[in-house]
């Protein structure tokens, strides 16, 4: 391995596929982002409040505030993206359109490249930029998580794991 790691092109793009079109995702942030985060205090009649739970309204505010930022941060990135990148970006994924009704839409020719190869060109452009400006704009990685995949993480993983189990063993 050299200085910069080996990029997995497959799974990078599998990850920016899935965020955009799983459901628990960016369609997720897309509804949390704006919905209103301030919702009144019902009042008890004591004036004593009592909740050991913390205060779920505050909660919600900074969960609604997170969402916001990590929807901020996606139109960065795609904003980030080359011109192409962007109308691929924009048309298929942000607004969910076919990929005959995203040709259609698209201001720029495709040259020599076909819309399967411009499709993953956006995708890698996209997350190589949502990863740098998420970690910019400090994003939470629960809500707006990494794409970039490289070859050797698995092998991480797996002699991190190794290492613990013999740890564990007293073998090591």
């Amino acid at each position: 391995m050299g200085l910069v790691p080996d990029l997995n092109e497959k799974a990078t793009i599998k990850n920016v596929r899935n965020f955009f079109i799983k459901e628990e995702q960016y369609p997720k942030i897309c509804r949390n982002a704006w919905m209103d985060g301030i919702k009144a205090q019902a009042g008890d009649v004591t004036g004593i409040r009592g909740s050991r739970k913390g205060n779920s309204s505050e909660k919600m505010m900074i969960y609604y505030g997170e969402c916001a930022r990590a929807k901020r941060a996606v139109e960065k990135a795609i904003s980030a993206c080359s011109l192409g990148s962007q109308d691929i970006l924009t048309w298929h994924y942000v607004k969910q359109l076919t990929v005959a009704e995203t040709k259609l839409h698209i201001n720029h020719h495709l040259g020599h490249t076909s819309y399967s190869d411009a499709d993953k060109i956006a995708r890698l452009e996209f997350a190589e930029a949502c990863d740098r400006i998420s970690m910019e704009m400090n994003c939470n990685l629960e809500i707006l998580p990494l794409f970039l995949k490289f070859n050797n993480d698995d092998d991480e993983k797996t002699g991190t794991k190794q290492e613990q189990n013999r740890n564990k063993l007293g073998l090591k």
